[in-house]
């Protein structure tokens, strides 16, 4: 049998029999080496190389450091702020909820634990003040999602180990859409706030005088992106670096000024990042041995070549690339998926001009679509757990959202300066 399809088949049983998605790649693996006569000991080779690399220390800091702010009291105070900025508009609340979550996205690097760290708190603040459930918890998880765009961004990390891109220009690439993704949000919360005549009961009036108070009780948490993203396009440390920078700065900030991080909490905060930290290694470790076996076969040619030849017009071609991205989002967990079909677009999409760090971006925004469409949307479930709603009633709701965010994606794929301009201007790509 044709080592390829013996791979796939053993991978599409396993997850139907509802074994871990890692678990998957992994025994698929194994049963693929056997029968094409493989030793074993590449298997412990690869592994062992997936992990042996010093960015790979940039996931569970980032991690760890996004948990800490959040149980630090930073998360509350950028809400406070993000409340001064917008004022008395129609959807306040639902406008604080998505400037909330792109502030916490510069920092934390994840789309769950932004949208739980910000749900949270404007989820029932919403619901009280007269918002419908799904509504509420649907701009949240859309929301959330832009944790993995704007910078720093551990999708982006695994795009670039995968793809041996500059995580450094990923992560200046990131900028522009993250904010686009943010206005397309906003636009679209307004029109349906307008429509539905939420008001801002909950949001108090807009003064100079209470946006500068608001921002100096939250001058230490508006610090953490300036400082984490600062080093890091000037140079003063590694993207590596700036995560041990980050876990640093959310202790003292937690522990010693805003003196809400005891002993019990910081060990909650490590033990779940540990947790996370673990899924995301194994996911990582069997998504390079399937990844290294695929180029052996030569699978990722086969599939560039295909896809080429059959379809010759390079517009329709990064569009089936875009609709495959948004499918399969829908049913692959973000690392699992970047792993495995970022070997076999990469060809296809630089055939047709795109650059790996224009690409690497449009990946990270499927699978920021990808956290809040069903039926394995991340954010879906955290955000109606808040909302003590379905997931159903969320998924509707975020339809609206979603289209507004696709709409990013298309303009991001067919307008390359949106990504390649700002690194182009800092140095890091020619």
């Amino acid at each position: 049998m044709d080592p390829t399809l013996l791979m796939a088949g053993s991978f599409v049983v396993l997850l139907l029999l509802g074994v871990p998605v890692a678990v998957s790649i992994g025994f698929a693996a194994v049963v693929t080496m056997a029968s094409a006569n493989m030793p074993m000991s590449y298997l412990v080779q690869t592994a062992y190389s997936a992990v042996d690399e010093f960015t790979i220390i940039a996931v569970p800091m980032f991690i760890l450091a996004g948990t800490l702010m959040e149980k630090g009291g930073l998360t509350s105070r950028l809400i406070g702020f993000s409340r001064a900025i917008v004022g008395p508009a129609p959807g306040g609340l639902a406008t604080v909820t998505i400037v909330a979550c792109t502030f916490f996205a510069a920092i934390s690097g994840s789309g769950p634990a932004t949208t739980a760290a910000i749900g949270s708190i404007m989820i029932p603040a919403m619901i009280k003040d007269g918002y419908d459930k799904g509504f509420g918890a649907a701009i949240t998880s859309s929301a959330g999602g832009i944790g993995v765009v704007i910078p720093p961004s551990i999708p982006m990390i695994i795009y670039g180990i995968t793809s041996e891109t500059s995580i450094s220009a990923l992560f200046v690439a990131g900028v522009v859409p993250g904010l686009m993704l943010a206005v397309a949000l906003w636009m679209t919360s307004r029109f349906i706030s307008v429509k539905r005549g939420y008001s801002s009961g909950g949001v108090n009036g807009r003064s100079l005088s209470h946006i500068r108070q608001a921002a100096w009780e939250a001058k230490w948490a508006l610090a953490a992106p300036i400082i984490i993203l600062g080093g890091i396009y000037t140079g003063v440390f590694t993207v590596t670096e700036a995560s041990v920078v980050a876990v640093l700065y959310a202790l003292l900030i937690g522990v010693f000024v805003y003196r809400e991080i005891k002993l019990g909490l910081f060990f909650d905060a490590v033990v779940y990042a540990v947790r996370i930290t673990g899924t995301v290694m194994l996911v990582l470790v069997t998504g390079r041995i399937i990844g290294r076996m695929l180029s052996m076969f030569q699978v990722p040619q086969m599939v560039s070549g295909y896809l080429i030849d059959a379809v010759s017009n390079p517009v329709l071609l990064i569009l089936l690339v875009l609709l495959m991205l948004v499918f399969i989002g829908m049913w692959m967990e973000t690392l699992t998926q970047i792993i495995i079909l970022t070997p076999l677009l990469l060809p296809v999409v630089a055939n047709v001009g795109i650059d790996p760090i224009q690409f690497g971006i449009i990946f990270v925004i499927a699978c920021e679509i990808g956290y809040s469409t069903p039926p394995l949307g991340v954010n879906l479930f955290v955000a109606a757990e808040i909302g003590n709603t379905t997931v159903e009633r969320v998924s509707k709701a975020s339809i609206p959202f979603l289209c507004a965010e696709i709409l990013v994606m298309v303009l991001v794929a067919f307008i390359p300066e949106l990504t390649l301009w700002l690194p182009r201007l800092m140095g890091f790509i020619n």
